[in-house]
């Protein structure tokens, strides 16, 4: 009976713990993630500043070494949009060369059709272009309709997004100037004891899981850019370094580039290089499930399978953020169950 009424309780207190993260993830991040941002940069600005040795104000030292890392990330920014847009432009100039090679594989499969299996060929051509002008039609009328209503609610978006920005770099500063002092106090509390311990693991599993995804992606870039650029592709390390950044993007990966890039090499007659970039992309999820697992290890403490249940379910709690929210409760969940039922019951 007493086994039964302690599995309860931690039944009771799991369900407490994931409805508690459940309602700071749904309603208090929105609140507090500039502060909890802001500590983190501060903790990281406040480490660099002490290994630098000059007779300059902290904050002074902080704000400039910010500003040369948000210059240098503007800048990066930019040339990769200018990037993207030649890259984009090189692309829609080759449009019309791959509306004809469609037209001519089309009429070939019609011309085998009709060969085979007695149909009208010219009449199935027909009917499919008549079917593609229509569905491009009504793209176009459809979308920009849609883009320009949805244009009041960007404009609140990027609002919010300065508004975000603008209450993280003063409470930066803010932080930095008492940090140390807030620090001893959050580290010699008994009564942060837990928070320190889950937030600790939680640290942990965010700076291990960028640095796997950063790692993959510059290891699968890298070979996609090479086997592409190699196989004479226009634009081929383009695409490479590009499906390397899809790859960090849970439920879309390599597939969202590599797949219509083969398709389009079968569609131009070039069927060994569409057999390559498949044989490619199954290369790249091998990879993936090979290195991430020796990337992250047992450091995390939670199996692959369940952080992408975490994403899934974030998701489908949380919209597009659920794909940060998601996994990042669940190891708050995780931890905090495990401070509770573990170490935690014996040092209080």
């Amino acid at each position: 009976m007493d086994i039964w009424e302690g599995s309860r309780r931690k039944y009771i207190m799991a369900g407490m713990v994931t409805a508690g993260v459940y309602f700071s993830l749904k309603y208090l991040s929105p609140i507090l993630s500039p502060f909890l941002l802001a500590f983190l940069m501060a903790g990281f600005l406040n480490k660099l500043t002490k290994k630098i040795h000059v007779r300059i104000k902290k904050s002074i030292l902080a704000g400039f070494i910010l500003l040369l890392l948000g210059t240098a990330f503007l800048w990066l920014l930019w040339w990769a949009g200018c990037w993207l847009m030649e890259q984009g432009g090189s692309l829609a100039g080759q449009a019309s060369l791959y509306e004809k090679e469609f037209g001519i594989l089309l009429g070939k499969c019609c011309d085998g059709m009709e060969q085979r299996f007695g149909v009208d060929g010219k009449a199935v051509e027909d009917y499919v272009l008549k079917q593609i002008t229509i569905f491009t039609e009504n793209l176009e009328i459809k979308i920009w309709p849609a883009v320009m209503d949805k244009s009041m609610t960007y404009m609140k978006c990027l609002a919010k997004g300065a508004g975000f920005l603008a209450v993280t770099v003063i409470a930066l500063f803010l932080m930095l100037r008492d940090f140390d002092k807030l620090t001893a106090f959050l580290w010699s509390s008994e009564d942060f004891r837990g928070v320190r311990e889950v937030a600790g693991k939680v640290i942990l599993y965010i700076k291990t899981f960028l640095k796997a995804q950063v790692i993959l992606l510059g290891i699968i870039g890298t070979v996609c850019a090479a086997v592409l650029g190699l196989a004479g592709i226009n634009g081929g390390v383009f695409y490479g370094f590009l499906t390397g950044m899809m790859d960090m993007l849970p439920f879309v990966g390599t597939g969202i580039m590599l797949i219509p890039l083969a398709v389009c090499q079968f569609l131009g007659g070039s069927y060994g290089r569409s057999v390559l970039i498949l044989a490619l992309y199954g290369m790249c999820a091998l990879l993936r499930e090979f290195l991430e697992p020796k990337l992250i290890g047992d450091k995390v403490g939670i199996w692959p399978v369940g952080i992408l249940l975490g994403v899934f379910a974030g998701v489908q709690l949380f919209g597009i953020f659920g794909i940060i929210k998601g996994p990042l409760g669940l190891v708050i969940i995780c931890e905090t169950c495990r401070y509770l039922f573990g170490d935690g019951e014996k040092g209080r």
